[in-house]
């Protein structure tokens, strides 16, 4: 099992995020009207961030040598978890970051610096649940193996995922 490369992930964000431009500026009209991030999100992202890193934490402390025992389900579904919040964290940053360069072409308006503070908020807090998500990917790795082949971690019988 391989992190998610951060290569990885800031291709995704710039092509959310240029994708994000390409379709405001097309329905500029229409969705610059429509197209509002509330502050909410940015809290609900952070929260997001926060509740992977929480989820993980029983794992790691396990690879670590520190908990007797985790369900070997549990640990796989919160690694493939922490994956997807690599990954949605680093799409949903680049559409935010989508906005905001948008709002950066608008500023003549008042309307126009009052979104650009919340699609950066937005982008801020999408950045962090990326972020979290690849650390919470390293919590749930297993050590490396020594030249005996046996396991580093004394409580751990076999060589599948945490």
């Amino acid at each position: 099992m391989n992190l998610t490369r951060i290569w990885t992930q800031l291709v995704v964000a710039v092509s959310a995020a240029a994708v994000t431009v390409i379709v405001v500026d097309l329905g500029t009209d229409v969705l610059w009207q429509r197209v509002a991030v509330p502050w909410t999100v940015a809290g609900l992202l952070a929260v997001a961030a926060a509740g992977i890193l929480a989820a993980a934490w029983p794992v790691r402390q396990y690879v670590k040598g520190k908990r007797r025992r985790v369900d070997p389900l549990r640990a796989a579904s919160v690694w493939a978890l922490a994956k997807s919040c690599a990954l949605a964290g680093a799409t949903l940053a680049g559409v935010y970051l989508g906005f905001a360069l948008v709002a950066v072409g608008e500023l003549h308006s008042p309307l126009a610096w009052s979104r650009l503070w919340q699609d950066l908020g937005a982008f801020a807090a999408a950045a962090a649940l990326a972020a979290a998500g690849r650390v919470a990917e390293g919590f749930c790795r297993l050590p490396p193996e020594d030249s005996s082949g046996e396991a580093s971690n004394a409580n751990q019988p076999d060589s599948s995922p945490a």
